[in-house]
């Protein structure tokens, strides 16, 4: 079988979680047989391959680009949707940027508190742009054969908030890399260490306002593209907080591995491939409660809400005062479960079930 497998066009200019799985991903079905070729454009030629598969709903305009050329080749399509309802994360974070710009950390958090008691409220009603955002979502989904999710919580969300109910979903959990159980823990930890582009969605301003106050050192690795944020991350930054754009791998692993804590307050992670490599790295994990984290990592990591900043810092408090977990404990047995294989062994299943159906 010959797969397309299709992603942004600026992917290897701005690498996220979407290229990563697309990595690991192409790198398994190849595996398994599978000669899966990897094209970063939104003007794929699907012509003479069995199966085409799309990376992302998370842009509309690309990905309509991509179906479009897709579709007119009558291929076979699988799309990952990588896509969540943002609609919290569109109606409250320019509230919360202009919360956390205040002069005063005190004023900051009355305002954060007022944003909290009245979210439902603006996130009840979105504006004409999000409404007309997430419509495009689900006519894209819509057109696919079959929907490729990592997790059934994934699955729900683009079934009920998309309104795509007459698809198939076929759900393919991310793996996680055998590497990162092997890398040497060391027996001293120390500090915080976040992963993950500098973002509202990742929300490290919010983190570095909630961890103002604590005697601890904050690392940040991420790119920085968007100089705004990345000047009120700054804002609430202390003399021990680095900021890091990008590390070689192994660099980064033994940098997570030397951190007491992983924390990713993000408003819609699915789960969050760092948070995951994280904790099989041995770091204690404090991870979001608005994606799919908490299917991956069980009861056995801290979950914090996104628009909490008490809830933030007392999290990473506890996991501070932790003491080093132990190989084998059962987050690791979880995680150890999870592998690119499978991920494949269920996208090669879902390419099959698209194929039938053309």
């Amino acid at each position: 079988m010959r797969a397309l497998l299709v992603t942004r066009p600026n992917a290897s200019s701005r690498p996220g979680g979407d290229t990563t799985v697309l990595r690991r991903a192409a790198a398994a079905l190849a595996a398994r047989g599978i000669a899966a070729d990897v094209v970063e454009t939104a003007t794929p030629d699907a012509d003479g391959y069995d199966v085409a598969h799309v990376f992302g709903l998370f842009d509309p305009d690309v990905a309509e680009a991509q179906i479009d050329a897709i579709r007119r080749t009558r291929t076979p399509l699988v799309v990952s949707p990588i896509c969540w309802d943002r609609s919290a994360l569109f109606a409250l974070a320019p509230r919360l940027a202009r919360a956390l710009a205040a002069r005063d950390p005190e004023d900051a958090e009355g305002l954060i508190a007022r944003l909290r008691a009245r979210e439902d409220g603006y996130v009840r009603a979105p504006g004409r742009g999000a409404i007309r955002w997430v419509g495009r979502q689900s006519a894209l989904l819509h057109r696919c054969d079959v929907a490729l999710p990592a997790s059934e919580i994934e699955a729900f969300a683009c079934a009920n908030h998309l309104h795509v109910y007459d698809r198939p979903y076929v759900v393919a959990p991310y793996g996680v890399d055998d590497d990162a159980f092997e890398v040497e823990r060391p027996s001293a930890r120390a500090g915080v260490v976040c992963v993950g582009r500098l973002e509202p969605l990742k929300n490290q301003a919010l983190l570095l306002f909630a961890l103002r106050d604590v005697d601890v050192d904050i690392t940040l690795v991420g790119g920085q593209h968007d100089a705004a944020y990345v000047a009120l991350c700054r804002r609430w930054a202390t003399s021990r907080t680095r900021f890091i754009e990008r590390l070689p791998v192994a660099e980064l692993q033994r940098l997570v591995a030397a951190s007491a804590v992983h924390v990713l307050p993000s408003w819609a992670d699915l789960p969050g491939l760092v948070s995951l490599e994280a904790a099989a790295l041995g770091t204690y994990v404090v991870a979001g409660t608005r994606g799919s984290e908490r299917e991956y990592l069980g009861p056995d990591v801290d979950y914090v809400d996104p628009l909490d900043p008490r809830g933030i810092r007392a999290a990473v408090t506890r996991a501070l005062q932790r003491p080093a977990r132990e190989r084998g404990d059962a987050l690791d047995l979880r995680l150890g479960r999870l592998s690119w294989d499978l991920h494949a062994e269920r996208t090669i299943a879902a390419y099959a079930r698209a194929t039938a159906a053309s």
